[in-house]
């Protein structure tokens, strides 16, 4: 009986570890329960929820974007009928190692350390893409700077994050 019960309390700790309080960080393979490869209705089931286009005029069905009215803030772009990538454009919306629009070009520099490869932002003359790659090298974080702060982010697929205009 005791064995059950230890792992019984084992198995509650695993879960709870893997998703804390906290859990909607915007991770390089992820958010929350959504998952980079996701489809729309997988996305759905998973934040129970209705998702809302961004441009329902577009003409694109191969690359869109779509919100979660309970989670204001992020975008998920749909790319090829899957998740993609998820962009991130206000304030207290976090990756797991705290960083949030707004926080400065050196603080991401000193949490990611030497993974950070820095290169000139396309459109601010003060401007940087600090791009993060995962360990695999399959996923990755990529912050977009202008005067030393982090105006947006976005994470997901390796070749996801390098599209400068989302999905033009």
């Amino acid at each position: 009986m005791h064995k059950r019960l230890h792992a019984f309390l084992l198995l509650l700790f695993v879960v709870a570890a893997a998703y804390p309080a906290d859990s909607w960080r915007i991770r390089p393979d992820g958010v929350g329960p959504v998952r980079v490869g996701m489809t729309l209705s997988q996305i759905r089931k998973m934040l129970h929820g209705e998702l809302k286009e961004d441009d329902p005029e577009s003409e694109s069905e191969d690359c869109f974007y779509v919100q979660s009215k309970q989670h204001p803030g992020v975008e998920f772009m749909i790319l090829d009928g899957k998740l993609a990538r998820a962009d991130v454009n206000q304030a207290h919306v976090f990756t797991p190692e705290g960083i949030q629009v707004g926080d400065s070009e050196a603080k991401v520099r000193k949490v990611y350390g030497s993974r950070v490869k820095v290169s000139h932002h396309q459109y601010f003359d003060n401007g940087h893409y600090l791009t993060v790659l995962a360990p695999n090298r399959h996923y990755g974080t990529r912050f977009e700077t202008n005067n030393g702060k982090v105006i947006s982010y976005y994470a997901g697929r390796a070749d996801a994050i390098e599209y400068v205009e989302g999905c033009l």
